[in-house]
């Protein structure tokens, strides 16, 4: 049986992985300088070390100022999957109150 815990975690669930898509998508258009093609392609490839590799390489590329939000929008990326991890973990091992 579904308690309204667990109803509250999956919807903040869905909300923090669609908060996670639209950070990885303005992150893939700023390294992309705009270029659309290029930044659906970053957004839609695995995560693997080639995909690693070439984000860094574009990063570099970047001015100051962008390269400075890139890396603030990466780690902001990073703590909400953390967030999304944890919150997977408790909704798969199951919420029992006593």
């Amino acid at each position: 049986m579904r308690t309204h815990l667990t109803r509250h975690l999956a919807s903040a669930l869905a909300a923090l992985w669609f908060e996670h898509k639209t950070v990885r998508r303005e992150y893939s258009l700023l390294i992309s300088r705009g270029d659309r093609k290029l930044a659906r392609r970053l957004y839609r490839t695995r995560e693997n070390n080639a995909h690693f590799s070439e984000c860094i390489e574009l990063e570099r590329r970047l001015n100051k100022v962008d390269r400075r939000y890139a890396v603030s929008l990466n780690r902001y990326g990073l703590k909400v999957g953390e967030i999304i991890d944890e919150m997977d973990r408790l909704l798969k091992r199951g919420i029992r109150r006593k």
